[in-house]
């Protein structure tokens, strides 16, 4: 099997400096490569083994498995409520009956995102209250290079976001909702969910090259850098965060901070695929993904999972995909450029990562070339036309 992608082409309209694009069938990678630069001005050449910074593939590759296991062990239930979880936290305020079913699938009415950095900076400069250039027991949580954050701070994250009107329960895109998951993770797991997820998920699946904070775990030279940021932390982000919330927590958030590169993200979605298993074990129920994975408020015009996004409903042009997936496929995408997703019906498996946001996130080319959603067709047709071919010859079918 073989087809030619844009990759090359696609760089020089200024999209992306570089990214990594792999596609698999069956659970055989049949194309992998990388194309492009770390940045406009580097001479660093993309390698496979290079790591990206995820985003909000974070909710899926890192919170999303920690809760379906706790849903797997009845740890939680989807239609509970956060005061069930964390009422010490939400109790009379206007969040404590949004049940986990609605935040997961964006249908919860909370707001897109919050400027937790704001409050934190006088004059566009850090509040030394809240943060120090060096670390101590008072300010343990790396923001940036030189940049620690009080401990204390995340009380004012969660304290923001409380007072924080709700709006209409009807679909809207949020972060929010993850701030609470991650604390509900956390806390029904014992552990960070970090430390959690290298133990227990990534470490076993041979994830080796994923990671929260990858400063402490990966060369820096192959760290994809992210944007040059001129308005909260004054500096190019390399192996920090790229969301300042997530950044704020210390570099683990439930909805982003996670980096990775595009083999190792392939074999998560791969045990998504093979509904919770992989290698020989298995780390889910095919209940609890099937569960996940499909429409909840398809009723309400909401094409979202619980946690996973959906093609559009009816597969109408638009959206996150393709017209060509089929409406069983599931998958995320990352405001850094990144994107994976998985289709049960014919076994595909797309991942392109990119770090469309360097040196900017004003640049919005990736998403108006419609790179991604035109890489994944050239995909399914690649395939589509292999099994044409195999359903005509045995010995090309064995070989494919």
């Amino acid at each position: 099997m073989g087809f030619e992608l844009a990759g090359g082409t696609v760089e020089f309209a200024g999209a992306y400096p570089g990214c990594q694009v792999l596609a698999a069938v069956g659970g055989k990678v049949f194309y992998n490569r990388t194309f492009g630069f770390h940045s406009y001005d580097s001479n660093d050449v993309v390698h496979v083994q290079d790591i990206y910074d995820l985003a909000s593939v974070t909710k899926i590759a890192a919170t999303l498995l920690v809760i379906m296991e706790l849903e797997d062990k009845g740890g939680i239930d989807l239609d509970f409520s956060l005061c069930d979880y964390l009422p010490d936290l939400v109790n009379n305020t206007p969040y404590a009956n949004l049940s986990l079913r609605e935040i997961l699938a964006h249908q919860a009415g909370l707001v897109p995102w919050i400027a937790f950095y704001k409050h934190s900076l006088i004059d566009g400069r850090p509040r030394y209250d809240v943060y120090s250039l060096d670390s101590s027991a008072t300010y343990p949580r790396h923001v940036a290079e030189n940049l620690w954050i009080n401990e204390n701070y995340e009380d004012s994250i969660y304290s923001e976001i409380l007072s924080t009107p709700l709006n209409e329960k009807e679909y809207k895109y949020s972060d929010i909702g993850y701030y609470f998951l991650k604390r509900i993770a956390e806390g029904l797991t014992g552990q960070s969910i970090d430390s959690y997820l290298q133990k227990n998920y990534y470490a076993p699946l041979g994830m080796n090259r994923t990671c929260f904070n990858p400063r402490r775990h990966i060369p820096l030279n192959e760290i994809v850098p992210t944007e040059n940021d001129q308005i909260f932390r004054k500096q190019l982000i390399r192996g920090y965060v790229h969301d300042p919330g997530a950044a704020m927590l210390g570099g683990v958030g439930g909805h982003a901070g996670l980096f990775s590169n595009a083999n190792d993200l392939a074999k998560l979605m791969q045990m998504y695929i093979n509904k919770g298993s992989y290698g020989g074990q298995r780390y889910l129920s095919d209940t609890v993904i099937t569960e996940f994975t499909s429409c909840q408020y398809c009723e309400e015009d909401n094409r979202r999972g619980a946690g996973f996004d959906k093609p559009m409903i009816d597969n109408e042009e638009g959206g996150p995909t393709c017209t060509c997936v089929s409406l069983l496929s599931f998958g995320h995408s990352g405001f850094t450029g990144t994107y994976a997703w998985a289709d049960p019906a014919d076994g595909i498996v797309y991942v392109f990562l990119s770090n469309r946001v360097n040196p900017s996130a004003e640049n919005k080319e990736l998403v108006n070339l419609g790179i991604r959603t035109r890489i994944q067709e050239v995909i399914h047709d690649a395939v589509a036309g292999s099994v044409r071919v195999a359903n005509t010859n045995d010995s090309i079918s064995e070989q494919r």
